[in-house]
């Protein structure tokens, strides 16, 4: 064998024990770095899981698009959604429109995007768990949120030119209403702004490391979330407290 072959045949060795340890390396840290979030969705990588949307299909709404129109803020929950996901080895989001679900497949693990204004099965869900965080009337359209335990409400900000400054949301793990070996998230803001912040929170250590959520009890939370250019910035966990979803509000 040549000096030369040998020198090429040593370089190229090389060359892949360098990328194998590299990948390798970065395989490790991905793991290591997102054991957090593979632990929380690891429940929910089943074959019946649904993560159902909200959308916008009466009156005006219908006039413009017939096939009914989902919120910019959805959008973003549910791309943030996909990813989280993909690390728990859910390859493919299986996304159904609210109104489209039917009465079999409540029955599985659910992921409900937006509140109960606009997601009907957050609503019918929302109404049989013993949450104390709730939106404000749908008929009126409040999406003030309000506190049965301390009597506190939380509002959005409004700022100058009638903007949005500042939203807010409700997050909940919890036993599906419909099925008690299942599981549920809801991802509820009142207004899109504050569903995508949700999903994002999903992914933060508050969420992630707080003792309640490690332990695998249920829960729910309330936060609020920064607007600035249109775009959700710093999101702040406002109170997290353990949710007994053991009791039902059955055929609420």
């Amino acid at each position: 064998m040549s000096s030369s072959l040998y020198d090429l045949i040593i370089n190229l060795s090389a060359a892949a024990i360098a990328f194998a340890a590299g990948w390798s390396f970065d395989k490790v840290r991905d793991l290591w770095r997102f054991r957090n979030i593979r632990g929380f969705w690891k429940p929910f990588a089943t074959s019946d899981l649904k993560v159902v949307t909200s959308i916008f299909i009466k009156e005006e709404h219908y006039i413009w698009e017939r096939s009914g129109l989902v919120g910019v803020g959805d959008v973003l929950a549910l791309n943030e959604l996909r990813q989280q996901l993909n690390r728990a080895g859910v390859e493919q989001l299986p996304l159904t429109p609210s109104h489209q679900l039917t009465g079999l497949e409540r029955q599985g693990d659910l992921v409900l995007v937006g509140g109960p204004h606009s997601n009907q099965v957050t609503a019918e869900v929302m109404q049989r768990l013993p949450v104390t965080f709730t939106f404000g009337s749908v008929d009126t359209h409040d999406a003030n949120i309000y506190d049965s335990v301390t009597g506190d409400v939380m509002r959005c900000v409004i700022g100058a030119g009638d903007q949005l400054v500042a939203d807010q949301g409700i997050l909940i793990r919890a036993t599906n209403p419909f099925n008690r070996e299942r599981n549920i998230i809801i991802l509820a803001g009142s207004f899109g702004f504050g569903t995508s912040a949700a999903a994002r929170l999903l992914a933060s250590s508050d969420i992630l490391t707080h003792a309640i959520v490690t332990e695998g009890h249920p829960f729910e939370a309330v936060f609020s979330v920064e607007i600035v250019g249109g775009t959700p910035q710093h999101i702040e966990l406002k109170e997290l407290r353990q949710l007994d979803s053991t009791v039902l509000r059955v055929g609420a």
